[in-house]
């Protein structure tokens, strides 16, 4: 992600872990992905947890909205799992839904730093619905001093299309609201727009208008990802494949050249993500051999584990094994499934988030496969 930048305001000072700290679990996640190349570890450094399928906004692209609240792990039952990894995690996307609408989000949140003392990385995306109620959760997360905490903000478009897409007027005026409180506290935060012929051709457009209300704001403080089809996350099967469009492609083209010379480790990192997006709408594979169920793994809110938040299959429940993830890590079905993701006979994604534990895990690949490739049509997966 890009470096941090002012955009006109002056950051308030907050809470946060001490610079060594910070560094010491930097170089701990790089170790990390460059040992995965040698052997899977006893248990993943990097998680995506879904803590809630509940969802103010109608997105368009997305069906978690439809979904019945159904069974939450409590704060307790997430402690749990984390106080048995304790210090093999390196990184954890809290998503869902919309995580702030749990009222003890911030409470799982602080539970991640407390028991993860290795912990480079805690990330949350949100759809800045309720700018008051995002801002009093981070300010809670901010006490217990995480090592990076970044937040990503939902939005699909310039503001008309924002709330056509997202189904709520005022949603990009929230969202932008929203925006600067956290920035004024000086903590990352970031735009994340989902790419599908929806938007893509919207891109200039959505930077333009935020750029008209953030000064200094460029196409490199937008990040993108693109549309996928998920059963058991996203319940978006019925939606026609709105990414199979050569639109998306010359999106995703045009933004990498807009977005210039990558500035810092985390601009870096998804810069690799970026380069890699056509050959996966070329090929509908994962552009490097993936990583998940080798350093990483997903988690439903009751607390049932998956490869990742695509492949709808599956392995174990927490709950009947301790809430312990590195007893789920040993199964044998948890085995046969990363068998069957390295014979890539699973559905085929590039997603960040298990693209960019990918790219951290294959990174001489990376910057190699980034080089753009001769005979290249910009055809996406049939």
């Amino acid at each position: 992600m890009a470096g941090a930048r002012d955009f006109g305001q002056a950051p308030a000072v907050r809470l946060s872990s001490p610079p060594l700290a910070r560094i010491r679990n930097d170089a701990t996640l790089i170790a990390r992905g460059a040992a995965a190349r040698l052997g899977r570890p006893d248990a993943p450094w990097k998680l995506t947890l879904a803590l809630t399928w509940v969802c103010e906004q109608r997105c368009t692209h997305c069906r978690i909205w439809r979904r019945p609240r159904g069974e939450e792990l409590s704060a307790d039952a997430w402690d749990h799992v984390f106080e048995r990894l304790g210090e093999r995690l390196s990184w954890v996307d809290l998503t869902g839904g919309e995580v702030t609408t749990r009222a003890d989000f911030a409470a799982i949140a602080r539970s991640v730093v407390a028991r993860c003392p290795r912990l480079a990385l805690l990330h949350f995306p949100t759809n800045g619905r309720d700018p008051a109620r995002v801002d009093g959760a981070v300010r809670e997360i901010l006490a217990s001093r995480p090592t990076r905490l970044i937040v990503s903000i939902s939005l699909d478009g310039p503001p008309a299309l924002h709330d056509r897409l997202r189904g709520d007027d005022g949603a990009f005026a929230s969202a932008l609201e929203t925006y600067r409180r956290l920035r004024a506290r000086g903590v990352e935060t970031y735009f994340g727009m989902t790419l599908s012929s929806y938007n893509a051709s919207r891109v200039d457009e959505t930077v333009m208008s935020l750029a008209a209300e953030i000064p200094g704001f460029a196409h490199r403080d937008l990040h993108v990802n693109l549309i996928h089809i998920s059963p058991h996350f996203f319940q978006n099967q019925p939606i026609e494949d709105r990414a199979r469009s050569a639109e998306v492609d010359d999106a995703f083209t045009a933004l990498s050249v807009a977005r210039g010379v990558p500035r810092g480790p985390t601009a870096l990192l998804e810069a690799l993500y970026l380069a890699h997006v056509p050959r996966y709408l070329e090929t509908g594979r994962s552009p490097l051999p993936c990583a998940s169920l080798s350093v990483n793994a997903f988690v439903d809110p009751a607390g049932t584990v998956f490869p990742c938040h695509i492949w709808d299959r599956p392995l174990a429940a927490l709950a009947d094994h301790d809430w312990d993830l590195a007893r789920v890590w040993a199964l044998a079905e948890t085995r046969a499934a990363r068998r069957e993701i390295v014979e890539e006979r699973c559905p085929g994604c590039w997603t960040p988030c298990e693209a960019y534990p990918t790219v951290l895990s294959n990174l001489d690949r990376a910057f190699i496969g980034a080089v753009p490739q001769p005979g290249h049509q910009g055809r996406t997966p049939p």
